[in-house]
């Protein structure tokens, strides 16, 4: 395929990939540039040019460790000690469960923060006119109206509109075509793709969620699935549970019926319970996760959920096209 032919492709909508060239806007007034007043009042309008990401309080991770399968059995061990009055055995246990609580609460909150001052690191910037003269900013403070620089080697830093002249854009991110599209005045490049040749003024047309990639990373965003390793904890630790209460049941019965003292019967079978379980498995896991988070973002790897690095652990083939897409 030649290049014309790459070209035509997107322009006819049946290239490889989605249809992502525009035709020029009729109505299309180029912008040369907005004041720090008219850009501050557009900000409170439109919101900040990044896309919009789900956090989990930290209040709210470090109550998840108290409400699973593993720690709802030590609450249900340390209920049954305080019936019986038995406050050493008591104090223990609330002990045991909240330092693993804090235990996972830790690693998971440490490995958040280490990929949150990665992505801190590698915030892009964009030449922007603003009073009259251009400058570099963090593009997440631009606006709609906002004049960019589009020039070889940049990133388009939000949906643009060609003022004059033509470029090439690499939008192979965004739909998979390897060849570059030709955007001449009043056509859109969109943000995350790539200029590779030319440069040009650009009027900034959608910002953040508004943009074709913010639509399109919300379209893909849902909700928080369980990564494979999750699902296997939780199926052992519900196989762990469902015997060790049949056990415990069994020894209670069997201490009942052999005259023993109910407080003496329910003392043994909380302490069969609580040995029974492994009950820092999922912090083992989280720790262990964790750190390998840890030393993936020290090589640049963002990771945002810590059950994908055992995802991705357990591939033992990874494919990809030419434009690099897995």
């Amino acid at each position: 395929m030649s290049k014309e032919e790459g070209h035509g492709g997107h322009e006819d909508g049946e290239g490889d990939g989605l249809h992502t060239k525009d035709g020029p806007k009729a109505d299309f007034v180029p912008s040369h540039g907005i004041t720090t007043a008219e850009a501050e009042a557009l900000m409170l309008q439109w919101g900040r040019n990044e896309l919009e990401e789900k956090t989990t309080p930290s209040w709210l991770v470090f109550l998840r460790q108290l409400w699973q399968p593993m720690p709802i059995m030590i609450w249900i061990a340390a209920i049954v000690e305080a019936v019986i009055e038995n406050w050493a055995d008591f104090g223990i246990l609330m002990g045991i469960q909240f330092l693993n609580a804090t235990l996972g609460w830790y690693e998971t909150t440490k490995a958040g923060d280490a990929v949150a001052a990665l992505k801190a690191s590698l915030k892009p910037t964009a030449t922007v006119k603003r009073d009259g003269k251009f400058g570099q900013i963090d593009a997440a403070l631009l606006v709609p109206g906002d004049c960019v620089l589009l020039a070889a080697g940049s990133a388009v830093p939000a949906d643009c509109l060609v003022n004059h002249g033509q470029i090439d854009v690499d939008q192979s991110a965004l739909t998979g075509e390897s060849l570059p599209v030709t955007l001449f005045k009043g056509e859109s490049a969109k943000m995350g793709s790539t200029v590779v040749r030319g440069e040009v003024e650009g009027t900034v047309e959608f910002t953040g969620k508004n943009t074709f990639f913010g639509k399109t990373a919300t379209m893909l965003q849902g909700d928080n699935e369980l990564g494979h390793l999750q699902i296997i904890l939780l199926k052992i630790m519900f196989v762990l549970v469902v015997m060790s209460l049949a056990l415990c049941f069994t020894a209670f019965g069997y201490l009942l019926g052999m005259k023993e003292p109910v407080k003496e019967a329910l003392s043994f079978t909380v302490v069969l319970l609580v040995a029974s379980i492994p009950i820092a498995i999922e912090i083992v896991c989280t720790t262990t996760l964790a750190l390998g988070s840890r030393q993936l973002s020290a090589s640049g790897a963002i990771v945002t959920r810590l059950a994908a690095i055992e995802d991705m652990a357990g591939m033992n083939m990874l494919c990809s096209d030419k434009t690099g897409t897995l």
